[in-house]
């Protein structure tokens, strides 16, 4: 099953399908998801971050999870211990806000979970620890980082390379572009985060 755990704010959710997946929202996630039409299976969190209207609103529309305030885990954290059967996880929105270290939180969470990705509005995030191959979509830009080191060739890139040795301190492979339909991305030991990214209109 795939699940999908609404916990950003400002999003476009018209953008996602969420036909056939199991839809938990993520403490102020949850009334993000509502006032935006999103159906919810459950809500999840401690609810500390909203008032006791919005509240009121998730419980009358879904069943609710109370978390208490003081905890071994993040909200997000605890939503994930409900995904026991998930063949794929989509977290929406955790890649922004201003509380950075959340978004950090997130990442170390998508670590220890390998089919978590993460997406915002702007921005696709995910772990590979095998060879596969990408197409071209809205995503201009496409980056790895070795979480180790391992050695990567890209083909069908703006900057291709071959057996390329990529440290875990290496920034090399930032900003990369596919460029014509479809990137080739091998992979030789160890993992490495990819993150596509969308053109930044401000520059």
């Amino acid at each position: 099953m795939e699940y999908v755990l609404i916990i950003g704010h400002d999003m476009d959710f018209s953008r996602f399908n969420f036909q056939g997946k199991y839809v938990i929202g993520v403490d102020e996630g949850a009334y993000t998801a509502l006032k935006n039409g999103v159906k919810l299976d459950v809500a999840i969190g401690d609810f500390d971050s909203i008032d006791q209207e919005k509240l009121e609103l998730i419980r009358q529309n879904t069943t609710v999870i109370t978390l208490p305030d003081k905890k071994n885990d993040t909200d997000t954290g605890a939503a994930l211990k409900l995904c026991k059967d998930a063949s794929r996880i989509i977290i929406l929105g955790g890649i922004q806000g201003k509380r950075i270290e959340h978004f950090i939180a997130n990442l170390m969470l998508m670590e220890t979970h390998s089919k978590v990705e993460m997406l915002d509005n702007n921005s696709h995030m995910y772990i590979m620890d095998s060879s596969f191959s990408i197409k071209k979509t809205e995503y201009k830009f496409i980056s790895f980082f070795a979480l180790e080191d391992t050695i990567i060739t890209l083909e069908g890139f703006s900057y291709p390379l071959t057996n390329y040795y990529l440290k875990n301190t290496d920034p090399l492979t930032i900003s990369n572009e596919i460029k014509h339909d479809r990137g080739i991305v091998t992979i030789k030991g160890g993992r490495v985060l990819v993150i596509q990214s969308k053109a930044d209109t401000n520059l």
